[in-house]
């Protein structure tokens, strides 16, 4: 199931804590050669400056915005494309390849 944010996050955004967490972690799950950041954000649901230069790269990597806003809208493209980088979930996963530790 795709992750939500209640409002948006990023430049100019409602930045709450919860949901920049949550953008955070998306964003680390994205290669670097493929728009995630390098070094991998801290997630911490502060949504600063790495945040946002973060936001910008995948943005003009995966959206192919030219100018990138920063920011993470709720209903947005970029939402939508971080999501598709998201593990699998685990219904979704082959069960012989499903493991404990």
């Amino acid at each position: 199931m795709a992750r939500t944010i209640s409002g948006s996050v990023g430049a100019g955004g409602v930045n709450r804590k919860d949901d920049s967490r949550t953008v955070q972690e998306l964003l680390n799950k994205v290669p670097a050669d493929q728009g995630g950041p390098s070094p991998l954000l801290a997630v911490d649901g502060l949504p600063w400056q790495k945040t946002i230069a973060a936001i910008r790269s995948f943005q003009r990597i995966q959206l192919g915005f030219t100018s990138p806003d920063g920011r993470v809208d709720r209903d947005g493209k970029t939402l939508a494309k971080l999501n598709e980088f998201d593990d699998p979930p685990a219904e979704h996963l082959d069960p012989g390849r499903m493991w404990c530790v």
